[in-house]
């Protein structure tokens, strides 16, 4: 039986981070989905990253490509404390790999394949592939576990999930001994699970690979699909060989691709009782350079999370998250809204069931989040209502936008 430390010795991570994020428009306008700041102190790719630091990975490839520059400088200036805990003479690093001069990844597939020689020259065994812009906890080596014990060529992490939302992800499909046979994309009906016909068993986009099952999947179909994506393109291969195996995860996930779904995994943030705790949890720490003791505890706010540099003047903030270097004026109130960096909320604005974007500025005695046609003719909203504040003069209209995506 091989211990832990052994299996993520032998273990390359490749973290998936080079897609634009459209859905999530405007919040993606000057940096890429990963980049996002999420609860107030942190950043969605630090999440991935933590994982991965906590179940003792140290050979971490970052494939970005949308925005990059903007990542880069966050990993290298958010991150200094790596540099102590890994050994450049035994190959562990955090690297940063941008598709190559003239070149752009075209999927999630052709991104890992543009880096196969990386992975052939390794001497690891296996390859770990995760999205970097997804919200949970989970320790990657219970996931190589099951597949080491399992023998099998692809082992892919699923989560029960509601069928509603289900239909917009990819749906897994298992027999009893855990092997998978069967993968949908996107199903117009998500295959229920036998144990509750009301969750589909969904992917989260986590994988294991063994590492010649991966150079030989990738180069048999290196001309892949319109796609080029592993779940169009390789997962079904593999799951058709019957060397796919699921490792069931029951804990918190949360894809937040969309407006409405990282608005609402950002407010599940401050209900107690919730599975997922990145700002007190210290056997599973969220690291980032704004960390969990960057928050304070302040009698304007109430059941919220406020960034410790965050200014509040007399204001009343009910269910909300304010964001580092937030500023919320006199008599100002918010509910039920998220507040990002450098966000200016002016006195006496009124704001609920909002996102207000980085740098934007909210003018004095405004009232967004109370009248649905007054927010729609001047921002964006979501298909749940929720209002998008992204600029900085009032009564200026949020023009019409358009984003190609590249799904990773």
């Amino acid at each position: 039986m091989s211990s832990a430390a052994h299996l993520a010795g032998q273990t390359l991570t490749f973290i998936l981070a080079a897609g634009e994020g459209a859905r999530l428009y405007p919040l993606t306008a000057d940096q890429p989905k990963p980049a996002v700041p999420f609860g107030g102190v942190f950043r969605i790719i630090d999440f991935t990253l933590s994982n991965v630091l906590n179940s003792g990975l140290r050979r971490i490839y970052l494939l970005t490509q949308y925005k990059h520059e903007r990542l880069h400088s966050y990993v290298r200036e958010g991150w200094p404390q790596l540099c102590n805990e890994f050994r450049p003479q035994d190959g562990e690093e955090l690297m940063c790999l941008p598709p190559s001069c003239g070149k752009r990844y075209r999927g999630t597939a052709d991104a890992v394949f543009q880096n196969i020689d990386m992975i052939e020259k390794s001497s690891a065994e296996y390859v770990l592939i995760v999205s970097g812009d997804q919200v949970y906890h989970l320790d990657y080596c219970e996931l190589l576990h099951r597949h080491y014990t399992s023998g099998a060529d692809l082992t892919m992490a699923a989560v029960p999930y509601p069928l509603k939302p289900a239909a917009s992800l990819g749906v897994i499909e298992a027999d009893t001994a855990g092997h998978a046979i069967g993968f949908e994309e996107k199903p117009v009906s998500p295959r229920p699970l036998q144990s509750n016909p009301e969750q589909a068993l969904v992917n989260m986009g986590v994988y294991v690979f063994r590492k010649k099952a991966l150079i030989e999947a990738l180069r048999q179909n290196a001309d892949f699909s319109d796609s080029r994506d592993f779940a169009q393109d390789i997962l079904p291969v593999l799951i058709r060989s019957r060397r796919a195996v699921v490792f069931q995860f029951d804990g918190y996930w949360r894809d937040v691709g969309t407006l409405d779904l990282y608005y609402e995994t950002s407010l599940d943030l401050l209900l107690t009782g919730k599975a997922l705790d990145p700002y007190e949890n210290a056997a599973w720490p969220t690291c980032t350079l704004k960390g969990p003791k960057s928050l304070q505890r302040s009698w304007l706010a109430s059941e919220s999370r406020v960034s410790k540099d965050a200014t509040l003047s007399a204001c009343e903030v009910w269910m909300s998250i304010v964001s580092t270097g937030a500023r919320i004026d006199a008599d100002a109130e918010l509910k039920a809204a998220i507040v990002m960096p450098g966000a200016h909320i002016g006195s006496g604005a009124k704001i609920r069931n909002a996102i207000v974007t980085e740098n934007a500025v909210v003018s004095p005695h405004a009232n967004i989040g109370y009248d649905a046609e007054a927010d729609r003719s001047q921002f964006r909203v979501s298909e749940k209502g929720i209002v998008i504040v992204n600029m900085s003069e009032p009564g200026h209209r949020h023009g019409s936008w358009r984003a190609s995506r590249l799904r990773l």
